[in-house]
This record gives C-alpha cells, structure tokens and sequence, in this order.
C-alpha cells in the first residue's frame, strides 16, 4: 500500500526560490516533481527564468496557508520534506509546470502524480510557457533539443536536423527531457548523438 501522509495547514514564512519554502514549523519543503531554475548563489549567476519562477511561487503561496502531502519518500539528502503541495484548490506542484516555471523531475520513489506532472510540463514545452519560450535561443521554436536515454540508459541528446531527431520520442516519464541549449544537456549528463 502507497504510504502518504497529510499534514494539516501550514503557513509559508519564506519561498525559498521557484520549487522549495519555508514552513512556519521550521521545515523546508522541496516540490516532487519539478526543478525549478537556480537562483544565483555565489559567484554563479541565476539560472534563465529562475527569478520569474521565484516570483510565481511566491504569488502563489508565501505568507498563505498550504496543505502538504507526502509520498514514500518523506526526506531528500539535504534534510528537506518531499511534498506535494495545495494552496486552496491550486496543486501548486502541477500550476508552476503548467507555467513554465521549472522542468519536470522524474522521481522513481516518489510517482503518485508523476504522469499528472509530466503531462503538465509536456504542455508547457509544447505551448511555450514559461522559460520554454523565453530561455529558448528562438522563442517562435522553443526548446528543441530532444534529450533521450536509450535502451541501455545512455544519455543522449539529438539537436533538429540529426538523423534520428524526427523519430526520437521525448517521454519525461522515462527519464527524457528537452533542453533550451547544448550547454543544458550537457550539464544534465547527455552526449550529443551523432548526426
């Protein structure tokens, strides 16, 4: 039987940035299902659409009550709560990939609402939304670049115009993901296939 609990409301004191908060008990909570662009930290510059998604989270739910749900998987390796997350009726896990605002993450654990989520970031790639229209190098296009593993697991991405882009399928579900640039894929483990 799928374990999941829920906890009663909570105030958000802080958003952390695009798919992480604060709860007035002290815990931090990490949205399941989405990668939200990183905001600077450092010398490292923030992520295209990391402030955007920043802001929209914060609309969402700072200084308001949520209902979070838990999965199997309660706690990642920094220490933070897993969750699904509810402000009203919004499924905010679900809202920010619908807009855009970060990359659907697959979780092999924790997969109660996994194809929900996929489904809602694969519109938004489809549609533009978010930072698959503005990270894009051309935001009439999109983001492009198909990233696949094969059968054998090996990361691959396939730009358009590769001999195999037509026919390579993009199944977030899986483990695929589309990506804005080379740069992306590479950073996320993909060699480019060959042409």
């Amino acid at each position: 039987m799928l374990k999941t609990a829920f906890f009663p409301t909570t105030l958000v004191v802080r958003v952390i940035d695009g798919d992480t908060i604060e709860l007035s008990n002290g815990k931090v909570v990490r949205y399941i299902g989405i990668d939200a662009p990183e905001p600077a930290k450092g010398q490292t510059p923030a992520q295209c659409f990391a402030l955007e998604a920043t802001a929209l989270n914060k609309k969402l739910v700072e200084g308001k009550r949520v209902k979070i749900k838990t999965d199997k998987n309660e706690i990642d390796s920094f220490g933070r709560t897993l969750a699904y997350v509810y402000a009203g009726e919004i499924f905010v896990n679900q809202y920010l990939l619908e807009q855009g605002a970060g990359r659907f993450q697959l979780d092999t654990v924790n997969t109660r609402y996994s194809s929900l989520l996929a489904a809602a970031a694969q519109k938004a790639h489809q549609e533009k939304a978010g930072l698959w229209g503005k990270c894009a190098p051309n935001p009439e296009t999109g983001c492009q670049i198909k990233g696949n593993l094969d059968r054998l697991d090996k990361r691959w991405y396939h730009l358009p115009g590769f001999r195999h882009y037509e026919q390579t399928e993009v199944n977030l579900e899986h483990g695929d993901q589309w990506f804005c640039s080379e740069k992306e894929a590479q950073e996320a483990g993909f060699e480019r296939a060959r042409e």
